[in-house]
């Protein structure tokens, strides 16, 4: 029997939702802000050279967890473990390993943590229920990939708590961080799912909105680490934007609305999101 969340969970309704993709420039960057996570990406990736293909080839993965259901623990377990090799010292001489609980949770943390916000932001503000029954699959999922959960918070107050330290105490701009900022702010010459002609056009004129969303997602603290101011003015735009997303969502068909694993996983049980 299937561990991880299929039909009828939270993530199954909310996971594969193309609003997910508003969050990404969040997840990514605290991802990358922790050193142990940030060596790896830089040490042991093509990221700098091609980031957004690295982002295209993991989201469709980590979506597979819960949407190859009932076989999203196979789909974990090789997740982990094209992570096995991934070690190394960084450059101020600290040793890491993506499978060291700290780091491997860390990169599971943001993504729920995003998924979290999506759905605050962009559909309606959860209740502490509906709160513990998203962490709780959360760590049915984190719990597939047969990493030690030892630093896995008990409830989502604690873990809200965990997210809250880490970022204070515990984030920095490293290497892959810095790379990740920059691309945000004038992204690479090619991205894989537009045609090259179109994404000339767009390239320029959707950096700064899409950079300006990324930044109103962040946790404050990481904001001023990195330099971003956001005003007053900021957030209200941001609470309009929010309530545009929210409303238009719903209008949407299932193959704009839903990523392209997701929409695998209704067909193939024949359950949809709802």
């Amino acid at each position: 029997m299937s561990t991880t969340p299929g039909p009828g969970s939270m993530h199954w309704r909310y996971g594969g939702e193309v609003r997910g993709y508003l969050l990404l420039v969040k997840a990514g960057l605290l991802q990358l802000m922790l050193p142990g996570l940030g060596a790896g990406v830089e040490q042991h990736s093509d990221f700098f050279n091609e980031p957004w293909e690295r982002v295209l080839r993991s989201v469709p993965e980590i979506q597979g967890t819960t949407f190859d259901w009932p076989r999203g623990e196979e789909t974990a377990r090789r997740i982990r473990d094209f992570h096995t090799g991934i070690k190394g010292v960084d450059g101020k001489g600290r040793r890491y390993h993506a499978l060291d609980p700290e780091v491997y949770f860390w990169a599971h943390a943001t993504i729920f943590d995003a998924l979290y916000h999506m759905i605050e932001l962009f559909d309606h503000p959860m209740t502490a229920v509906e709160k513990e029954r998203l962490y709780a699959e959360g760590c049915a999922i984190y719990r597939a990939y047969g990493v030690s959960d030892r630093v896995v918070p008990p409830d989502w107050p604690s873990f809200r708590a965990y997210f809250d330290r880490v970022c204070r105490e515990e984030l920095e701009i490293t290497p892959a961080a810095r790379g990740l900022i920059e691309f945000a702010k004038e992204p690479p010459a090619t991205f894989p799912l537009v045609p090259a002609p179109l994404y000339r056009l767009l390239r320029k004129r959707t950096a700064r909105p899409l950079w300006w969303i990324g930044v109103g997602t962040l946790p404050p603290v990481i904001r001023e680490r990195i330099g971003e101011r956001w005003t007053t003015r900021d957030e209200r735009r941001f609470a309009r934007f929010g309530s545009l997303v929210r409303h238009t969502a719903p209008l949407l068909p299932n193959r704009l609305r839903y990523t392209a694993r997701a929409r695998a996983g209704f067909r193939r049980t024949g359950t949809g999101p709802t």
